[in-house]
């Protein structure tokens, strides 16, 4: 098993169905979005990325609890983070790939995200 990701909620347009955005990733892939996490906000956001991953212990891996500031910070450096590598070999390939197809279309979707 793998990871359960909750990125945030869907902006309100007066339906009732869910407005959760969530994504259950498998052990490989989710290894890499943590890793990737790790590097990106660990050392510069230690607040960021402790809220990010105090549920990693129950297989979550959550952006839900990060401010409107804090979501959009935190994409911003690990979309930096992802950039400034100049030949991204296996793991940062992979890692690139994952959060482009995966975790980056669920963020764009979030009432909070700003381009």
């Amino acid at each position: 098993m793998g990871s359960f990701f909750v990125i945030g909620n869907k902006p309100c347009n007066n339906n009732y169905g869910d407005r959760r955005i969530t994504e259950l990733l498998n052990r490989t892939a989710s290894n890499a979005m943590e890793s990737l996490f790790d590097e990106a906000l660990q050392e510069r956001y230690p607040t960021i990325h402790e809220k990010v991953m105090m549920y990693l212990p129950m297989d979550q891996i959550c952006f839900a609890e990060l401010s409107k500031e804090e979501f959009n910070l935190a994409i911003k450096e690990i979309q930096a983070c992802i950039d400034s590598r100049k030949e991204p070999g296996g793991p940062q390939s992979y890692q690139k790939r994952v959060w482009e197809a995966e975790i980056e279309p669920l963020i764009r979707q979030d009432e909070r995200y700003q381009q």
